[in-house]
């Protein structure tokens, strides 16, 4: 991870946290096809096929940005951790750590491979393929490529999670112990709870959506817990 210096922490926190909702934004996206079809690949629909191209491009490029942006956040983050007495060097910082190389780069990596084969997809049945000739041609690399990133992302937002519940908790970041939740795992649940009520309540699906910017919005909130410590730690320093 790279050093940030306390006065440059917020700024790159802040970078971090756009660097989280760029991904968020992109998660949405990638579902973000409308219409009624067949099935594809388990979690795809055919409707794929009228999905405008500019949203898989921009998941494709928003990646290539998100992911320096939330690896400098992430590494301010660390950086405070890193000055902070009982907690440097110690397992759960080192886990922290671990968490936030591969939270980046599996951030980015799932985003590009599911990209990439959506829009793949997405051209085979343009170029005339039937859904069933389309899912039987792709289902061993979709289903193969999305079951690696996403277990990738998962371990990194288990261990991201862990850790920053257990800096909350033990006061190495000092924020009040309700704010633990301020995590991937915290917000995916919070957001799965309220699009489905969503969905419930005016019978839109588009609310469903909202569970799946979770994984980012939440490493996105663990950097404004952060902000909040570094602006407490300013104060102190003033006083």
């Amino acid at each position: 991870m790279l050093y940030i210096p306390k006065n440059q922490r917020r700024p790159m926190l802040i970078v971090g946290f756009f660097g989280a909702l760029l991904f968020a934004v992109g998660d949405v996206l990638l579902q973000s096809f409308s219409g009624e079809g067949e099935t594809l690949l388990l979690i795809l629909n055919s409707s794929l096929r009228d999905m405008p191209l500019w949203k898989l491009y921009f998941t494709l490029l928003s990646g290539v940005i998100a992911t320096p942006a939330l690896f400098f956040g992430l590494s301010a983050m660390d950086s405070y951790l890193t000055d902070t007495g009982g907690i440097s060097k110690g397992r759960m910082h080192r886990w922290f750590r671990f968490g936030a190389v591969t939270a980046s780069l599996s951030f980015f990596a799932a985003h590009a491979v599911c990209a990439v084969l959506e829009l793949s997809l997405r051209q085979a049945l343009v170029s005339g393929l039937t859904p069933g000739e389309a899912n039987a041609a792709f289902q061993v690399p979709f289903l193969l490529s999305f079951a690696a990133t996403n277990v990738w992302v998962t371990a990194s937002e288990i261990v991201l999670s862990v850790s920053f519940i257990s800096f909350v908790v033990r006061g190495a970041v000092p924020l009040k112990k309700a704010c633990a939740w301020l995590n991937t795992i915290g917000v995916t649940v919070i957001f799965e709870i309220l699009g489905a009520l969503l969905s419930g309540l005016t019978g839109n699906g588009v609310f469903s959506l909202l569970a799946k910017s979770g994984p980012s919005l939440g490493v996105g909130a663990m950097l404004l817990g952060m902000m909040a410590a570094c602006g407490k730690e300013s104060e102190e320093d003033r006083r």
